[in-house]
């Protein structure tokens, strides 16, 4: 029994001599209460940690960390927002310690593993051999994705050329959105009414001396810059009428109680029918036979019997009293009875690229899209936009009226805010992160309206994400212009300078060639900024590239607009 006991005591002592090794070997430092390590203890074991390198990267082998033991309540918010929140307050220590555990998380995770360039990986191979171990199969998959967004990139750009062709031929016809006609009204109001007056002369004109009666529906989409009243287009049709036929009178009648001698009436005889060459008749309810006989009672006062309703109600066409009163229609009218409609589609707010259709989100329509440039600021949670928006405003986070930034998600819905170009108010979207619980990337392209935007900028604290290039993606398949952009440089700067990464163009040029790998754009659409630092890096060319590209958003806006063509349709024997 007694040599049993001195082998358990031995055994027991060896295992205490072990450990108070183990512990001497990494400084770990028992706090008071003996529970846990102490904070410094924590960043003496990082650093003493085994490493290894995998192509010039050093790499843990064994990263393993308590997250909860992380200052700035990294566990819950994430490494990258608590490097921001000590930053905030200069704290560098903390600074330091958060950014090697992320550097270090980052570099075992890759270790090892299949890191595809559209995954945050580089087609660098020197850089990244022995890090990024990739199957046949796998390249061949790479290799397709970049043919398609090569193919979607070369689609967008073919747009944008045609877009650029359009705003030369708009110059070069020197037409303006200001101009005006001899009434007040724009240059593309005159040009509707020109081309509805000829098409209604035109029908007025067959089988003159037969008595006829024209049906005329208005479908004109209205643009931003037209600021008259709703019935300017069909008081200016009647007047451009008179002007184009020759006619000596055209009797005008107004909806009952409407009073349009505001509009420039000189040229028509408003409640004045007797004689008239023409009787034009604005918005009439027509649905009752009592109606359509009055109709025909005032066109019997007139020289030709010829009449034009604008918009008229006739009743609906499967009814009974609907019947009747379009068969009383044809069998009083010698000349007979047409319908003419006068459309003018909504200007095209997204290119004819490709890409997924949905509608423009109810609230981007309320904000007023079409007066003006639009700007989305989008991205994971955490990278930085809001901070990125008030920036961009010149504004500080205590400002008034700066966008809320925080250790949360603070963004919860699309936040508009107003920027000024060369005069012309625009508007800045601080888009809620996508990839969140609240906003999964699944709904979230078609919630945004990604699509509808004239600019839109993806912002990424660090390597871009698979929702990242996915976004890039819809982008690309939508023909939206769109920048990358890496936020928090100077941490990524001071990051890499503490691990002797080399100068800060050094690792800038790096960054931006690994961008240009894997997103497929230019140098001039990839941007490293610092959102506390707005005066260095990027931030002022963004500024300006931005406010130009928001610029000709609108202008592309104004040209389809001012370019847009008058559909007619007419049918016989219809109203």
């Amino acid at each position: 029994m007694k040599p049993i006991v001195l082998c358990y005591a031995a055994v027991a002592c060896s295992a205490l001599f072990a450990c108070v090794i183990l512990c001497s070997r990494n400084n770990v430092e028992l706090s008071v209460r003996g529970r846990a390590p102490s904070f410094s203890a924590r960043v003496a074991h990082i650093r003493s940690s085994p490493m290894r390198r995998v192509a010039g990267i050093p790499v843990r082998a064994d990263f393993e960390y308590d997250m909860s033991t992380l200052p700035y309540n990294a566990a819950e918010v994430g490494l990258d927002q608590a490097i921001e929140d000590a930053a905030r307050v200069r704290d560098t220590a903390a600074c330091r310690v958060l950014e090697r555990v992320r550097r270090q998380k980052q570099e075992s995770e890759m270790a090892g593993k299949d890191v595809p360039w559209y995954r945050g990986g580089s087609k660098d191979r020197e850089r990244y051999d022995g890090v990024m171990v990739m199957s046949p199969l796998e390249e061949q998959r790479m290799e397709i994705e970049k043919n398609r967004r090569l193919q979607d990139q070369a689609k967008a750009e073919k747009c944008w050329a045609a877009e650029n062709d359009l705003l030369r031929s708009v110059q070069a016809q020197g037409i303006r959105v200001d101009d005006l006609d001899m009434y007040g009204l724009p240059i593309d109001v005159a040009r509707i009414l020109d081309d509805s007056a000829g098409a209604l002369g035109n029908a007025l004109a067959e089988d003159p001396g037969m008595s006829k009666l024209i049906s005329v529906k208005l479908a004109i989409d209205p643009m931003p810059w037209w600021e008259f009243p709703e019935d300017t287009i069909s008081v200016g049709i009647a007047r451009q009428l008179k002007a184009l036929t020759g006619y000596q009178k055209v009797a005008v009648i107004p909806p009952p109680g409407v009073d349009i001698s505001y509009h420039p009436t000189d040229m028509l005889s408003v409640n004045d029918i007797d004689n008239a060459d023409v009787l034009y008749v604005m918005n009439p309810d027509l649905s009752s036979m009592e109606k359509m006989e009055e109709l025909m009672y005032w066109g019997s006062r007139t020289r030709t019997g010829d009449i034009v309703v604008i918009d008229g109600d006739f009743g609906y066409p499967s009814s009974p009293d609907g019947k009747a009163i379009r068969q009383f229609a044809k069998d009083n009218f010698a000349g007979g009875i047409q319908s003419l409609q006068f459309i003018m589609e909504p200007v095209r707010l997204t290119r004819n690229v490709g890409g997924e259709p949905y509608p423009l989100p109810e609230w981007l329509r309320r904000a007023g899209y079409k007066a003006t440039g639009n700007l989305a600021i989008t991205g994971n949670s955490g990278t930085g936009k809001s901070s990125l928006t008030n920036a961009m405003r010149g504004l500080r986070p205590r400002d008034e009226g700066a966008a809320a930034v925080g250790v949360k998600e603070t963004t919860l819905e699309p936040t508009p805010y107003d920027i000024t170009v060369d005069g012309k108010e625009m508007r800045l979207y601080d888009l809620p992160g996508a990839g969140t619980p609240k906003f999964p990337l699944a709904s979230y392209i078609r919630n945004m309206g990604i699509k509808y935007f004239d600019l839109v900028i993806v912002a990424s604290a660090g390597r871009f994400t698979e929702n990242d290039l996915e976004l890039m993606d819809e982008l690309r398949r939508h023909g939206v212009p769109f920048f990358a952009l890496r936020t928090k440089i100077d941490l990524e700067i001071r990051n890499a300078e503490s691990d002797g990464g080399g100068d800060p163009n050094t690792i800038i040029d790096s960054i931006r060639a690994d961008l240009e790998n894997y997103t497929l754009l230019p140098p001039d659409k990839i941007y490293m900024v610092s959102s506390r630092r707005p005066e260095e890096f990027d931030f002022q060319r963004l500024k300006v590239d931005t406010l130009a590209e928001l610029q000709r958003g609108l202008e592309v806006k104004l040209a389809k607009g001012l370019t847009r063509k008058l559909e007619i349709q007419g049918v016989w024997n219809s109203v």
